[in-house]
């Protein structure tokens, strides 16, 4: 058998894992494929062959990613969105206005992209592209327009606008605040946890959280997640409390997917930023898009 390119499985494969990791379920992920559950199944289990590893496991509710499994997401995700960009850069029709917005992987999918369809209907000649990463995008790159940040507002090669505060406090699905009925810290502490081990300061965790509620760490109890929306799609699932991030996870509380465990909260130390190349001036969508960004943080 001849060797695939780049030595990667089956790209109709990782496409129909990309898909399920995305959805958190088989079945979504076949809906938007077209194809049908048991498809997306056989492809799942042809890339798992061929790395030598469970990329999901089985839970009530549907399907959880492994550590691996959300590595490859994650890596799947951020190839396809550099990809989207390049496209969308081919295809643009001459003088059409169009935008690039770099934002992180939990910001993304949990705050701006369930947004997006209000900005479309606004202004449906304006052509976005979403750069999806969790590093702090480059101010010399010529293709991003804006980006939303974490910090205190000073990055380095960037113009940056407050967007938002933030707070965090406990969350967790309503099963599992039925079965683990936490009111105080003391009791939230005997909690299993699911903590975040992403590499990335910015993200705050049970340690700085426990340190300012004047709370003891108890140590490792619980999960360890190093990707904050699988993290939270684990609180979802009932398997501990995360960090819930207010701004994140606000409309997930909203629709009951989660509540609020104890009345423990902290503030969050930075905020998010709308940062742009320091000296480059903006042009007119980006304008329009800064614009209704803030306008989405204050409704």
């Amino acid at each position: 058998m001849a060797r695939r390119p780049f030595d990667l499985p089956p790209l109709t494969a990782l496409l129909a894992f990309e898909a399920a990791a995305r959805n958190g379920s088989v079945k979504d992920a076949a809906a938007e494929l077209n194809v049908t559950p048991g498809a997306v199944s056989r492809q799942i289990r042809t890339v798992e062959e061929e790395l030598g590893t469970p990329l999901f496991t089985r839970v009530h509710r549907g399907i959880e990613l492994t550590t691996e499994g959300a590595d490859l997401a994650a890596s799947i995700s951020r190839g396809l969105a550099d990809m989207s960009v390049v496209c969308q850069r081919i295809r643009q029709r001459p003088g059409s206005p169009h935008l690039t917005i770099a934002a992180s992987t939990a910001f993304a999918g949990m705050w701006l992209i369930p947004r997006m369809g209000a900005f479309w209907r606004l202004h449906p000649a304006i052509t976005v592209n979403h750069l999806i990463s969790d590093e702090l995008p480059s101010p010399y790159r010529s293709d991003i327009d804006l980006a939303i940040v974490y910090g205190n507002g000073a990055f380095s090669g960037f113009s940056s606008m407050k967007l938002f505060n933030d707070r965090l406090y406990p969350v967790c699905s309503p099963e599992f605040a039925a079965k683990y009925p936490a009111k105080t810290g003391s009791e939230l502490v005997e909690c299993p946890l699911v903590r975040m081990k992403s590499g990335v300061v910015s993200w705050i965790d049970w340690e700085a959280f426990f340190d300012s509620t004047g709370l003891k760490d108890p140590g490792f109890s619980g999960l360890s997640m190093n990707n904050y929306t699988v993290a939270i799609q684990a609180a979802r699932d009932g398997q501990g409390v995360a960090m819930g991030w207010d701004r994140l996870v606000r409309d997930l509380i909203e629709k009951g997917d989660l509540v609020r465990l104890t009345d423990l909260e902290m503030p969050a130390p930075g905020a998010q930023y709308i940062a742009w190349p320091e000296g480059r001036n903006t042009d007119h969508a980006a304008e329009i898009f800064r614009d209704w960004l803030i306008q989405q943080a204050y409704d």
